[in-house]
């Protein structure tokens, strides 16, 4: 499986990337991805608060938590909370 690399960059920067990454250790790779998820949580979290700002900082949780599992799993792991839209 080969990693989808934007357009606009180079032959160069992409074989360079390639080594970067070849020579990193398991553990640094997983920091990276632990990292971006991370990231991309909280960007998850700002949109939500965006969408809802009535929203209580729990409630922020609830509804990303929806957004990352399903309304059905939710509902199941969090059956006190009511139904919120992410």
């Amino acid at each position: 499986m080969t990693a989808s690399v934007t357009s606009d960059t180079s032959e160069t920067a992409r074989g360079v990337l390639a080594q970067v990454f070849r020579r990193m250790s398991p553990a640094d790779k997983a920091a990276i991805v632990e990292q971006m998820s991370n990231e991309a949580r909280e960007l998850a979290r700002c949109g939500i608060r965006s969408r809802h700002p009535e929203y209580r900082p729990d409630e922020v949780e609830h509804a990303l938590h929806r957004l990352l599992l399903g309304d059905e799993l939710a509902d199941r792991a969090w059956p006190s909370f009511t139904h919120l839209r992410p």
